[in-house]
């Protein structure tokens, strides 16, 4: 018989989601909980093989779908007993589940402070799924974020869906939560450029916030960036990134790019590749376009041959590779502080406060601990590349609420 079981996908903030569901599930069993993503058609295969998963491994279980794909396709049960939208589930404000310890279900605590998105993306399906964006109230954010430092989290990642349009505005917010998250530091996910003001900049002074941002980049092409609909042109990013590493020379930069969307030219890639390089982005998610239904720019004309899209792919992606290698040699023989995440192929890994993603012998260190180390090439070493929240894989990795207690 299955106890709770919990499988991710996608975004952090679906992270977030469920080690809150799992918190407030924590005395039921017999289900399995597959918590969907839909941003991407290969998103939406891995939810159905999630699903298909799920019912052939835990056949007495009851099969529990909830999150984007619920939403973007509400005819589709893929044999689940029940259908949650993302209008039903996160836990309420006014509950204050207790935390796992750090380390029990995930070395960092990863806090939803908003939802939804206002903005209208050509190429995005989540504004549609998500809904408006609506902020959690400040004290309920406090309230989680002293539980998390209790409970022995020395970091805490702040998420949301279009996290940069918290109502109040995000500079107050982290004001707030710096003091209440003592004496943990704090993270923040992907935040548009357009967000970056100079309350938030000198907040990155701030010796417990990590000096880290995540900044889509999208295109380095005004005219591809306005056929996105996104919200701002290269000139707004640019003025981001020298606004902050003006206070902080150590940022570590990393962000989204996408590459091969319609109408992409070939002085927009290159566009696109001098901003990179000038930005000197640590790490890129870089993203081949392919039409999403549903969506404006699944429609539009002027779509790129799959060939030279994943040529613009591979390039950028080893691009990345080596603005990546260059950041990282900045701290050979410097001191990091590096929380230790899990254990893989006989080392642990772990994350320092500028996104420097290391591994080393464990020789008694344990997942969520920090730790001071000085970081050498071939001792505290450059992990291989995953994400921040490699604990979700294309597939999602079983997690189960006892996990949690």
């Amino acid at each position: 018989m299955a106890s709770g079981i919990f499988m991710n996908l996608g975004c952090r903030t679906n992270a977030a989601e469920t080690d809150e569901l799992a918190a407030l599930l924590s005395a039921a069993d017999n289900y399995v909980v597959v918590n969907s993503c839909t941003v991407t058609t290969a998103a939406d295969r891995d939810t159905r093989k999630a699903a298909a998963r799920a019912r052939r491994e835990h056949p007495e279980a009851a099969l529990v779908l909830m999150g984007c794909y619920v939403d973007a396709h509400p005819g589709d049960r893929l044999g689940a007993d029940l259908l949650v939208p993302n209008a039903w589930k996160g836990a309420p404000q006014g509950v204050t589940e207790a935390l796992p310890p750090a380390g029990v279900r995930r070395s960092r605590y990863v806090l939803k402070v908003q939802d939804g998105c206002d903005n209208r993306c050509t190429f995005c399906i989540v504004w549609q799924t998500r809904g408006r964006s609506i902020s959690r109230v400040l004290p309920y954010l406090e309230d989680r974020a002293r539980a998390a430092a209790k409970a022995g989290y020395q970091e805490i990642v702040l998420t949301g869906i279009d996290l940069g349009s918290y109502r109040g505005g995000l500079g107050p917010l982290l004001e707030r939560l710096l003091e209440a998250a003592a004496p943990a530091r704090l993270r923040l996910s992907s935040i548009d450029p357009s967000h970056i003001d100079q309350g938030l900049v000198r907040l990155l002074e701030h010796p417990r916030l990590c000096p880290h941002l995540h900044l889509p980049l999208q295109s380095g092409s005004d005219e591809v960036l306005a056929r996105m609909r996104r919200r701002y042109d290269l000139a707004t990013f640019e003025r981001a990134v020298a606004s902050a590493r003006a206070v902080r020379p150590d940022l570590a930069l990393t962000g989204d790019v996408m590459v091969g969307f319609p109408g992409e030219s070939d002085e927009d890639f290159e566009r696109t590749l001098a901003a990179i390089e000038a930005a000197g982005f640590m790490d890129l998610h870089v993203f081949r376009f392919s039409p999403r239904p549903r969506t404006a720019a699944a429609r539009y004309a002027g779509q790129v041959p799959i060939a030279e899209a994943k040529e613009r792919s591979r390039r950028t992606i080893d691009l990345g590779h080596q603005l990546g290698a260059a950041y990282r040699a900045r701290f050979e023989g410097e001191e990091l502080d590096v929380i230790w995440d899990r254990v893989s192929g006989g080392r642990i890994r772990g994350v320092s406060q500028n996104y420097v993603q290391v591994s080393a012998p464990p020789q008694g260190r344990r997942a969520g601990q920090l730790e001071r180390v000085v970081y050498r090439e071939g001792s505290i070493d450059p992990a291989p590349r995953f994400s921040a929240s490699a604990d979700v894989t294309s597939d999602g990795e079983w997690q189960t609420a006892s996990s949690a207690r």
